[in-house]
């Protein structure tokens, strides 16, 4: 009897752990479709603020797929993106990240972050990158991998 109870316990705390190590691949789903919805239509909006599409591209694999963001610009020096990619069109990967940024022109802007998406999704990421308010270039580099986001303003039709 004891046996029993002590794998079942044993199951319950791999299936517990197994959850926590999955969880970086599902966290803030909510948020980002929450956050996309309330972006509205994309319109010729000159601020970095709105719906973003594009792709991420992994340098290391040559692995690529479809990726969304929502930016805020919550001050002229801080900005808020949360993203959503996917990968093997299956997986997904949704994820928010604070950028520092800094204006170079009327239109053209460089930023910085970091996150961590935990152990399962490659460990902590750090971002830098250039934009526009036509294009976003994102590079991406972690312990597992390396890349770069492409993102442009969605087509409106």
């Amino acid at each position: 009897m004891k046996a029993s109870k002590d794998r079942r316990e044993s199951m319950r705390r791999v299936l517990e752990n197994a959850k926590h190590l999955l969880a970086p691949l599902r966290s803030n789903c909510k948020e980002f479709y929450a956050r996309w919805k309330a972006a509205g239509v994309p319109d010729d909006r000159e601020d970095m603020s709105g719906r973003w599409e594009g792709e991420w591209i992994s340098a290391a694999t040559g692995h690529r797929g479809p990726l969304r963001c929502v930016m805020e610009v919550l001050t002229p020096e801080r900005w808020a993106g949360t993203f959503r990619g996917r990968y093997a069109k299956v997986f997904r990967a949704c994820y928010a990240t604070d950028l520092h940024t800094a204006k170079l022109g009327p239109d053209r802007y460089t930023f910085s972050g970091k996150t961590d998406l935990g152990w399962a999704a490659g460990g902590a990421y750090e971002f830098d990158g250039h934009g526009s308010a036509a294009e976003l270039v994102f590079r991406y580099r972690s312990r597992m991998d390396h890349g770069e986001f492409r993102l442009r303003r969605p087509r409106t039709s």
